[in-house]
């Protein structure tokens, strides 16, 4: 493609448009990159390259304290048809890390009645994902032995990490097995390495086709691991494998570089090099294509076609209009990313409501009563860390409200849900008056999506003690819903600061409702409505609450039809709704209590 530069004459009068080359890249070879830095990127793209960006993840900070335990997920990125590129390149010494994030490891797009996930626990610090999706993506791999390609992986030193593996069910998260994989068994005809660190690096004395590309670069290499070389059973004996190539030594002569070929392929190994951006160029501008020919169909081929000297006619016009277009795009998705970083950490207190434990569940929740308007809300695990009593209290005046918080793999115990029973005397005692409420608040099940969890996840005998005890129960998943009832004037905050004082099993639903039934019939793709009405009156205007699965939304009606004619109030018998949305099926329609 090409970008359009404006640039003025002399006297600014007449406004010229030149066409600076960013050209169509070739069809093949299709390449494939993994986990490398930005310098790769832009020679392959000078140089016309099909290139695709992947990656195995980075490194998690997990910092895990003691007794502290993560459920983690895989964050590798590759694309679905890798068995059909004819490049795989990887870039094994680059070492990115980031800060675990729990949102980024939660199980909300998961289906079925189970889930997967892997654990870190203490004392690990780094949880490094890098070496099992390796050995993932090495099946795709070696299935391109089989045809013309390559593999070209710039290696660091070898890392094996264990990984123990979490199956997830609704009652209880379990380890199912333990498995140990390196970094370095990318393909199937890997003979194994050990990490030695240098810089000092030799061509082996017979020279390959590549030793004048390393020759340029021999001061810029640095090794951290040194490699085998196979042997393979041949006239009756092992010998050493003649499709394997010693390309650099060490001064021990242990093989730092090499070239294998297998079957069709050709996998290359190289150290870390300095300039990689000028090394992979020259490799797949001049040195591969003569080595593997079949590959680089259109090397240098009529490239000056597009060099941008010979445009048709309106070329030129329409590749400023496809510039400015493509300019314009960028800088509106920058702008939305920058918005929805900005809302996702303005609302992290609601992402940690159905997501978090311990000490970021606690602040969540501290939030969320702040925002329902509570005027004294006090964090006991900030003012009082090494108190095992109440996680919030609430002082109302005439009423004082002991909240117990859990964030669980699994649902609560008949203990976790009675705690709370032992601070509320506690606190009766102490204040000298029988106006302590307390309440139990659970994120339970948090490794899976809320709406795959067991809702509500209390037993029946644990809803009756606790209306027995006067005390509350209560998810986080049902704060979170409530926030978007209040927000959609649904609910109000001082209904749900009023449900928060209640016993039992507590669930925050508008309960000011009287039903008008689930629409006989739908049409106009659910805009429509045949609803039978008895002894309520509806009104052009009106606002009717829907509820479908147990989540609320509002509609308005837009207009009445009773035997075919419009009206404006209607309130016995069938009659058609018109609402400004569309309905799904077997939705129920409410109006309020007057």
């Amino acid at each position: 493609m090409f970008k359009i530069h404006k640039s003025k004459s002399k006297d600014e009068s007449i406004e010229e448009v030149t066409a600076v080359v960013v050209e169509e890249p070739h069809k093949h070879p299709m390449i494939c990159l993994f986990d490398f830095e930005e310098d790769v990127e832009k020679e392959l793209e000078n140089l016309r390259f099909n290139y695709v960006t992947a990656s195995f993840g980075s490194t998690v900070k997990v910092a895990n304290k003691r007794h502290e335990e993560k459920l983690l997920k895989l964050h590798h990125d590759y694309p679905s048809n890798l068995h059909e590129f004819d490049i795989v390149m990887l870039d094994l010494t680059v070492e990115k890390s980031e800060d675990f994030d729990a949102s980024l490891h939660s199980l909300k797009n998961t289906t079925g009645n189970k889930a997967h996930a892997l654990l870190s626990i203490y004392p690990e610090q780094v949880f490094d994902p890098r070496p099992l999706s390796i050995n993932i993506v090495s099946d795709e791999i070696n299935e391109l032995a089989w045809k013309k390609a390559i593999v070209i992986a710039f290696c660091g030193s070898a890392i094996s990490s264990e990984y123990q593996f979490v199956e997830i069910t609704a009652y209880e998260a379990s380890i199912t097995r333990r498995e140990s994989y390196s970094n370095h068994t990318f393909y199937k005809g890997f003979s194994g390495s050990k990490n030695r660190h240098g810089r000092k690096v030799a061509l082996p004395e017979k020279g390959s086709k590549l030793s004048p590309l390393f020759n340029q670069h021999l001061d810029g290499i640095e090794y951290r691991s040194v490699f085998n070389h196979p042997d393979v059973w041949e006239d009756g004996k092992y010998q050493k494998d003649r499709n394997f190539i010693p390309l650099l030594l060490n001064e021990r002569d242990e093989i730092v570089s090499y070239a294998h070929f297998q079957n069709e392929s050709l996998v290359l190994v190289f150290p870390d090099i300095e300039n990689k951006g000028s090394f992979v160029a020259s490799l797949l501008k001049t040195y591969l294509p003569e080595i593997m020919p079949d590959i680089f169909p259109f090397h240098g081929e009529f490239g000056w076609l597009e060099s941008g000297d010979y445009l048709l006619p309106g070329e030129s016009e329409l590749l400023q209009e496809k510039a400015d277009i493509e300019e314009k795009y960028v800088k509106d998705i920058t702008e939305n990313e920058n918005s929805l970083l900005k809302l996702k950490s303005e609302f992290k207190f609601l992402t940690d409501l159905i997501s978090e434990t311990g000490d970021a569940l606690v602040s969540s929740i501290e939030h969320y009563l702040k925002w329902l308007e509570f005027e004294s809300v006090v964090n006991f695990d900030d003012t009082n860390p090494d108190i095992l009593e109440e996680d919030i209290q609430v002082d109302c005046g005439d009423r004082f409200l002991v909240i117990e918080i859990k964030g669980i793999g699994g649902t609560s115990t008949d203990k976790d849900c009675s705690q709370i029973s032992k601070i509320r005397y506690r606190r009766a005692e102490q204040r000298g008056k029988f106006d302590v409420f307390g309440l139990y608040i659970v994120n339970h099940q948090r490794y899976m999506p809320p709406k795959s969890r067991s809702n509500p996840p209390f037993t029946e005998n644990q809803v009756k003690d606790a209306g027995h005890d006067k005390r509350g129960l209560l998810t986080t998943y049902d704060l979170y819903k409530a926030y978007f009832l209040i927000e959609d004037g649904i609910l109000q905050k001082s209904d749900v600061r009023e449900s928060l004082f209640k016993t039992g099993l507590i669930t925050l639903e508008p309960t000011d409702l009287v039903s008008i039934g689930v629409p006989q019939e739908l049409f106009m793709n659910g805009q429509v409505a045949i609803v039978n009405l008895n002894d309520i009156t509806l009104a052009v205007g009106d606002t009717l609450i829907v509820r479908k699965q147990g989540d609320y939304s509002r509609a308005k009606v837009e207009s009445l039809q009773v035997n075919g004619k419009g009206v404006d109030t209607c309130n016995e018998g069938e009659v058609g709704i018109k609402l400004d949305r569309k309905l799904k099926k077997n939705s129920e329609l409410f109006v309020r209590k007057l």
